[in-house]
């Protein structure tokens, strides 16, 4: 893993959160809940997809990436809806 992979981790996990943590909540602190969560989910999902696929596959990062983010925040959030 290179360190321009991890920046694209951590921008991932804010396109991600930044929108759902607005349109859900104004608190300044669930928006920080929901960007450590969403970034943990892209770092998560994206080392995985790295480890499975060769070095060279770096748009099946990203999907794997948004895709972790949006999985682990929406699991995150479904489960505080119960």
């Amino acid at each position: 893993m290179q360190v321009i992979d991890m920046f694209i981790f951590f921008a991932i996990g804010h396109v991600v959160a930044w929108p759902v943590a607005m349109y859900v909540d104004n608190d300044l602190l669930r928006g920080v809940g929901h960007l450590i969560v969403a970034t943990i989910g892209a770092f998560v999902a994206g080392y995985l997809s790295l480890r499975f696929y060769s070095e060279t596959e770096k748009f099946g990062m990203i999907f794997a990436a948004f895709f972790g983010a949006g999985l682990l925040l929406y699991l995150v959030r479904f489960r505080k809806w119960r």
